[in-house]
């Protein structure tokens, strides 16, 4: 526990509510559970709404294009106002405007995270000025961003980027596989391969559904809402796979729909360390992932051949390939099923996340958080 108590402002600049979203919600409540004060700006209305109710007091800050600095201005203002002793950023495209703001409203401490594994501060000169000069420290869930955003930067000083691998607890116990099929009117007596993902194109969706057409039998449960809804639709109706796959859309009831499942599927072209997958590990359900960067490193097999789940190429029959293995070998479900659970509990506590980011946000040294250390 820190020396004192905190002021903790977060500044979210997603227009819909993903997994990063829900990550940023979920640590401020926790933080807040711990004592501190916390605030949420977004730059949307459903963000703000679905952070409330969640627990989370939250308003509208918004910060739009690189040249928008009268938002940089007008954020800093609700900046001062709530004397904020730090700040979060947590969506990487604002954070040369949201650090501006902390800079004229004199925020003592600005941490930034780092979630995906194409979000590097090299790629502009107003992100490598912001990271080199507004922000404190930034924390990444993934030693492989970490990595890259070192060589984005080589300015920038190793001890100010840490790896902290983020944290997971379920809201509820996960049920048996017949009473979460039966709550989502799903039947009981087939293969289930399934995601819980905005349905947007980067998580690349389409690989998912052309993997189970090629699989006879086998169904598919894509939790979650997102401007991809309708071309998925279509493509489902045109592989013939219509009345295969389910799309019940936004749950918060995570935990039922893992527990219908007979295997997560990770499918995305860029990932830091997905938070559904870190969810359905802890839910004890194995995991068929492309190889992005924190499914490296959170399913790789340890020095005893255990694992989570199965990295493959980012290809629908490899998925396919994958599936079908995992499907026909009840006891290799198992066995990957509690090896989740013991990574989700070990190395992906919720608990130790908030450690660190209570550590650093008051000041602490990033290195010393270093990969959940």
């Amino acid at each position: 526990m820190p020396a004192r108590l905190l002021r903790i402002a977060a500044h979210n600049g997603a227009r819909a509510y993903g997994g990063g979203e829900k990550w940023t919600v979920l640590l401020l409540r926790g933080l807040q559970r711990r004592g501190h004060e916390v605030h949420l700006y977004c730059n949307d209305l459903a963000v703000a709404a679905r952070a409330r109710a969640e627990g989370v007091s939250a308003s509208l800050g918004p910060l739009g294009g690189h040249a928008m600095v009268t938002d940089a201005w007008r954020l800093s203002l609700q900046l001062r106002r709530l004397r904020a002793d730090a700040l979060l950023l947590s969506t990487f495209k604002k954070s040369w405007l949201g650090g501006m703001a902390a800079r004229i409203a004199g925020v003592p401490r600005v941490v930034a995270r780092i979630g995906l594994d194409t979000d590097l501060p090299g790629r502009h000169w107003t992100y490598r000025a912001t990271f080199r000069r507004w922000v404190h420290a930034v924390l990444v869930n993934a030693d492989g961003i970490r990595r890259d955003v070192l060589a984005s930067v080589p300015e920038l000083e190793p001890s100010r980027v840490a790896t902290v691998y983020d944290g997971v607890h379920l809201e509820a116990p996960v049920p048996d596989r017949e009473a979460a099929r039966r709550s989502l009117g799903l039947p009981e007596d087939v293969p289930m391969v399934g995601a819980v993902a905005r349905l947007v194109v980067q998580k690349r969706l389409d690989r998912l559904l052309d993997a189970v057409a090629l699989l006879p039998g086998v169904r598919a449960l894509l939790a979650g809402e997102g401007p991809d809804e309708p071309s998925l639709l279509e493509r489902a109706r045109r592989l013939g796979i219509a009345d295969r796959v389910h799309f019940p859309g936004w749950r918060n009831d995570v935990e039922t729909v893992l527990g219908a499942l007979d295997v997560f599927v990770l499918t995305s072209e860029r990932e830091g360390m997905a938070n559904a997958m870190l969810e359905a590990m802890a839910a004890g359900v194995p995991v068929v992932s492309t190889p992005v960067s924190g499914a490296r490193e959170a399913l790789t097999p340890d020095e005893e051949g255990r694992a989570p789940g199965l990295i493959v190429p980012a290809d629908p029959r490899a998925i396919a390939d994958a599936l079908s293995g995992l499907l026909d070998v009840g006891a290799a479900r198992l066995a990957m099923g509690e090896e989740g659970r013991r990574r989700a509990r070990e190395r992906f506590g919720f608990e130790r996340m908030l450690d660190a980011w209570e550590g650093v946000l008051s000041g602490g040294e990033p290195a010393r958080w270093h990969a959940g250390a």
